[in-house]
């Protein structure tokens, strides 16, 4: 009887040291992962404000510059930060701040003007200048814009037809009526579809939304193996539909007139690059004193520029391994300096 309740005192005593064991055990554990979880989280704090910092330094380099000049360029403080400075300015993290002018690329809303077919109202016409040629409409402007854009050979569009569809497509999309064009599309076409659904007959809210477009394939969009795809060329910000030749890429600058090549365009980028041309770049009419640049090429006035208002802010802050990423676009309103920032997420 005794030894039985020896046996049984033992037992539970282990049982009781075991049990204590484990409990230390999952202490230890627990105050390592809070500890963990807390270092974490203050690095994560700690990129956040990177990101903040980052952002409010694009901010006051955009202020700066509006400022001291009337024109924007790539040669600008937004567009070459030095790394140095930068990681003098936050101790600790590894800051990369891109910045990318939207007014370099092709204003996807304005194919067509918020009124009824992109027709404006009529004025009363004026008297012509004899020997002068009247001017086209930038409705046709931007058409003839994009129909360059589409056919420059980098791209997954194989002829006029196509390209010519594509244009009507979008151009009823981003109408505000249902009036379809020659090879547009509207609301009937995409009800009929196997997941139907309806036209926007408004503007673009997002690049992506080019894919519900009819014809607008995920080749076109997107590109593949052999092809660019547009995306990477559009903005859906821009009020005007025009193009800054300071900031603009090959692709866009190429999409300026008939006749353009790859070649003359990145001529142009090579020439706006120069410290020495740079007091230029003010005139939207600087490609003509490129040198070996065709006379003939002329670039229309409604569709060129050399100032903008909207830019992509791209934030990358990096601590201890760990990476947040934040991008953002932002307004600023060249009359009041004021700026806006319409987007921003992390990722």
């Amino acid at each position: 009887m005794l030894r039985n309740e020896a046996g049984m005192a033992l037992l539970m005593t282990l049982a009781a040291i075991s049990f204590m064991v484990a409990i230390t055990v999952w202490l230890a554990t627990s105050v390592n992962w809070q500890m963990q979880s807390a270092a974490s989280l203050k690095e994560s704090v700690a990129l956040d404000e990177a990101l903040l910092s980052g952002l409010e330094l694009t901010r006051a380099a955009l202020y700066d510059d509006q400022i001291k000049e009337h024109f924007d360029t790539e040669q600008d403080s937004w567009n070459t930060w030095e790394q140095a400075k930068l990681a003098a300015l936050i101790p600790g993290a590894d800051l990369v701040l891109t910045v990318r002018d939207l007014a370099g690329l092709i204003q996807v809303n304005q194919l067509v003007a918020n009124n009824r077919n992109n027709q404006r109202p009529k004025k009363p016409p004026r008297a012509r200048t004899p020997g002068k040629k009247p001017g086209q409409s930038p409705a046709e402007a931007q058409r003839q814009l994009w129909l360059r854009f589409l056919l420059s050979g980098r791209f997954a569009v194989e002829d006029t037809t196509q390209a010519l569809s594509l244009i009507d497509a979008l151009a009823d999309w981003l109408d505000k009526d249902d009036n379809e064009r020659d090879h547009g599309a509207e609301s009937g076409y995409y009800r009929s579809l196997e997941h139907p659904y309806a036209c926007a007959n408004g503007p673009l809210r997002y690049p992506e939304e080019l894919l519900l477009v009819k014809g607008f394939t995920r080749k076109i969009v997107y590109g593949d193996e052999e092809h660019e795809g547009i995306i990477d060329y559009l903005t859906i910000y821009g009020h005007d539909g025009k193009i800054n030749i300071n900031t603009a890429p090959v692709p866009v600058l190429q999409a300026l007139a008939p006749n353009m090549t790859s070649e003359l365009a990145a001529e142009l980028v090579r020439f706006r690059r120069e410290e020495e041309n740079r007091a230029q770049l003010q005139n939207p009419a600087w490609y003509k004193h490129v040198a070996d640049f065709p006379g003939d090429i002329k670039f229309d006035p409604a569709l060129v520029t050399t100032k903008s208002s909207f830019f992509q802010v791209r934030v990358e802050a990096r601590q201890t391994g760990l990476q947040r990423v934040g991008v953002g676009v932002l307004y600023r309103d060249p009359n009041t300096r004021q700026q806006e920032l319409k987007s921003w997420r992390v990722e």
